[in-house]
């Protein structure tokens, strides 16, 4: 591609895409949009709708940029990581408007979830609703075929206006008269917009401009949020200042999920490096001018990521939480990252269990991190730096500032009992969600079925209660419909002869007396296991 143009078709723009002639650098976070942005992005094109400008740079030939090329068959959740191949040197690198371009390539040449973009040929604007007045879908071609009137884009493309009467008489010759107009005006229009008129801004960055300048570019035009969130930007700029960081990072975060039991994320991830590396929680890209943090995070990775995978080894094993349901806040996490990487090898020092697990369970429990997150997260990394021996995790001193600015004792309560999937995930020994991903998702169950107490008059409040709740998988829930279950060890526990006694009395003489019994009991002997499984 010679010097851009600074208007150009949005044909054009497509297919220098395809012929590589714009490429993403890796400081561009993933593309995001959903098939129906994708829509309304072309129809919002056919109605004549600006759609804004891009920014993109020309490096200086034989620069060394880690760049990707655009996606042609996008899946869901597909992350790709740039590679280190020389830049085509006639390549322009997008700035800003990757979410719009990878949105206009896929519409004219590529797949989303394994479907083609199609275009309703005989769309009624006029009797459409605001937000989408031309049609566009995303199908798989079986399903396309069944209406002729779904046409791919690339195929309206290469149309030529003269050519529109006759293709819509033969291809669409048994419509009526007036459904044939409408083609005609429609397929003219998408012409038009697409193939004739100038729709594309490009403003091009100097190519003078060294990389660190564009990235200063990059971030203001994207700090407004709109387009990228300060994390995101962040993450650019570690992997422009470390490129090794951007697969570090990606296969980490994997690593931590587990195959999708949990959530983490690359934001988590340059939280946890601010606190440990001693640079704050807040996430700010002028931190990543500091280059002693640039430094402290590219040496010591090795041991970032073994103190992350550390701590998740404690969270499933001494924690029993084995999936992302019972995680109620990724920060709360962070200090427990912080103790172990101060540790020799990132392992938790013995004897620190209890302590360590109080403070998690606490800081679900009371919603600690629910606000003023940052400032909590530099004031328990202090904490644990101040006069603190180095394997000592500094429990009590924690404890204290929680109950300071929650105002709840550091103990658990029994109004901590309505936090029910915690309670029953700890009675249960640990709840895995692994088979969600085939179908099968957790659900909280009336050991007493609502209808039933309902029409004994039992008051909800009891109905509810944590009492008469268990967790169990939605296939058997469905299979036990409105019935009682059978008497088992689920929810008794063994050796708790005496609750079994007050669950079978109910369930043979159903009163609010017997079923209130139950619960209460029930009730009890939670509090007491999670009690003692926190150490209080």
């Amino acid at each position: 591609m010679a010097k851009i143009k600074p208007n150009q078709r949005i044909s054009d723009v497509v297919q220098s895409i395809k012929d590589d002639e714009f490429r993403l650098p890796s400081i561009q976070r993933s593309f995001v949009w959903g098939q129906e942005r994708i829509c309304k992005l072309m129809d919002s094109i056919m109605n004549d709708y600006p759609i804004g400008s891009f920014l993109v740079w020309r490096p200086p030939q034989g620069m060394q940029i880690r760049t990707r090329k655009f996606m042609e068959d996008y899946e869901t959740g597909t992350r790709l990581l740039s590679d280190e191949e020389e830049i085509p040197s006639s390549a322009y690198l997008v700035l800003d408007g990757q979410q719009r371009l990878q949105s206009l390539y896929l519409a004219f040449y590529g797949k989303y979830d394994g479907q083609y973009l199609y275009f309703k040929a005989d769309s009624q604007p006029e009797k459409e609703p605001e937000d989408m007045r031309y049609e566009f879908r995303f199908l798989n071609p079986e399903i396309a075929r069944l209406d002729a009137h779904w046409l791919r884009p690339l195929e309206v493309l290469k149309l030529n206006i003269e050519d529109i009467s006759a293709f819509v008489d033969d291809k669409f010759g048994d419509d009526p008269h007036e459904r044939r107009s409408r083609i005609k005006k429609n397929l003219g229009r998408f012409i038009r917009v697409f193939n004739i008129e100038d729709r594309v801004a490009l403003q091009d960055v100097r190519e003078d401009l060294d990389y660190n300048d564009v990235l200063e570019v990059f971030v203001r035009v994207n700090s407004g949020g709109i387009v990228l969130t300060k994390s995101d930007l962040v993450f650019s700029t570690i992997v422009l200042r470390i490129p090794d960081m951007e697969r570090n990072f990606l296969e980490l975060v994997d690593e931590l999920n587990l195959g999708g039991q949990f959530d983490f994320d690359t934001d988590f991830l340059i939280k946890a490096s601010f606190v440990v590396l001693d640079k704050g929680a807040k996430y700010d890209v002028k931190k990543l001018r500091d280059t002693e943090y640039v430094n402290r995070l590219k040496n010591g990775f090795g041991q970032f990521k073994a103190s992350l995978l550390s701590t998740m080894e404690f969270l499933r094993t001494d924690c029993k939480i084995l999936g992302q349901r019972f995680v109620k806040s990724n920060l709360a996490i962070i200090p427990l990252v912080d103790f172990i990487y101060r540790q020799p090898h990132q392992q938790a020092p013995d004897g620190q269990g209890t302590s360590m697990r109080q403070y998690l369970y606490m800081s679900f429990f009371t919603k600690f991190y629910s606000y003023g997150a940052d400032g909590k997260l530099d004031v328990i990394h202090s904490i644990c730096g101040q006069n603190q021996p180095t394997n000592i995790f500094p429990g009590k001193k924690i404890g204290d500032y929680i109950s300071e600015r929650t105002y709840v004792p550091y103990q658990f309560t029994k109004l901590m009992l309505t936090d029910v999937d915690l309670v029953l995930n700890v009675i249960a020994g640990g709840i895995s969600q692994i088979p969600y991903q085939r179908g099968w998702s957790l659900e909280r169950d009336h050991i007493f079925p609502v209808s039933i107490l309902t029409d004994k008059g039992i008051p909800y409040s009891l109905i509810d209660d944590t009492g008469n709740l268990r967790l169990v998988n939605k296939t058997r829930n469905i299979l036990k419909s409105d019935t009682i279950p059978a008497a088992d060890l689920e929810f008794f526990g063994s050796g708790e002869s005496d609750l079994r006694e007050l669950f079978m009395k109910a369930r043979e003489d159903l009163t609010l007396g017997n079923f209130q019994r139950f619960v209460e009991r029930r009730k009890q002997l939670i509090f007491d296991k999670v009690n003692s499984f926190l150490g209080f």
